[in-house]
């Protein structure tokens, strides 16, 4: 199944502020945010100016205006960007964001080459582009400036199939090739798509093991700086209550997330898989 990117608008316009809290709502959400907060705030700097591209509602493009940062907010849903200027208004960082447009990262010919300081693409956007990914990643490191920092993300892999056993998943396991587009006895890859109509995923999905996003990087000419992991310990834990309860545990947990999230051994095994690298000069 190809990309079809009204099918993803369609979607996330009808997700709706489940977009803005999903960070917040649960533990899982907030170490999320705050591991891929972490890696990003390396490579930032006051007055940067920013691409969020596929930036939703806005969560992250916050964080980096209230660092100082001048940022171009970009995303495929109208209905993501409408929540994140009113996000915006409230948090009054609404000088610093200085462009909100729907923006579909495989093409964003509208944007000048070399134009930002610093180009992200976070969360889940680039799984969603499925065959087009190489077009997308094209595209961000076309507008970013020669040598600048690159930060991408994807739905991980192993770290999906990781959740296979905390899940109990039989029938996944019993109709795989029903849910994903992989025969049995075939050697598995290092991209994975989903098999269109199976109702394990929300909608068209891509998978990415770190090694496929680093070749795909190099490839590029990018050269890789760091790689990582988001929720290595809470990867499909949502419901941890004496955990979310303790301060001192939830604080306890969020630094040993960010410790072990460029561990060799774990940056596969999160929910998203990050690259931070440096554009071609």
């Amino acid at each position: 199944m190809s990309y079809i990117p009204e099918d993803i608008r369609r979607y996330y316009n009808k997700y709706g502020d489940k977009e803005w809290t999903r960070l917040e709502g649960s533990l899982h959400g907030l170490v999320q945010f705050k591991t891929t907060t972490s890696i990003v705030a390396k490579y930032l700097r006051e007055g940067d100016y920013v691409l969020d591209a596929g930036g939703g509602p806005g969560r992250y493009t916050i964080w980096l205006a209230q660092r100082g940062a001048k940022v171009y907010l970009g995303d495929i849903s109208d209905e993501q960007l409408r929540i994140a200027r009113t996000k915006i208004t409230e948090a009054g960082v609404e000088a610093s964001v200085k462009t909100i447009k729907r923006l579909d990262v495989c093409d964003m010919e509208d944007i000048p080459d070399h134009t930002f300081d610093v180009v992200l693409c976070l969360g889940g956007a680039l799984s969603y582009v499925r065959e087009r990914h190489t077009d997308a990643v094209s595209e961000l490191i076309r507008v970013a400036k020669p040598g600048s920092p690159l930060v991408i993300s994807g739905m991980s892999l192993l770290g999906t199939f990781h959740l296979i056993s905390t899940l109990d998943a039989a029938d996944f396991l019993e109709n795989i090739e029903d849910h994903v587009e992989w025969k049995r006895g075939s050697s598995f890859p290092e991209i994975l798509y989903s098999r269109p109509g199976s109702p394990e995923w929300h909608a068209p999905m891509t998978l990415y093991t770190s090694t496929y996003l680093r070749g795909l990087l190099e490839g590029m000419g990018c050269s890789v700086v760091e790689i990582a992991a988001t929720n290595t310990i809470t990867s499909g834990e949502f419901n941890m209550p004496r955990i979310a309860e303790s301060p001192e545990a939830v604080e306890a947990l969020i630094e040993l997330e960010k410790s072990f999230c460029n561990h060799p051994g774990v940056t596969d095994m999160g929910q998203h898989v990050l690259v931070a690298a440096r554009t071609p000069m």
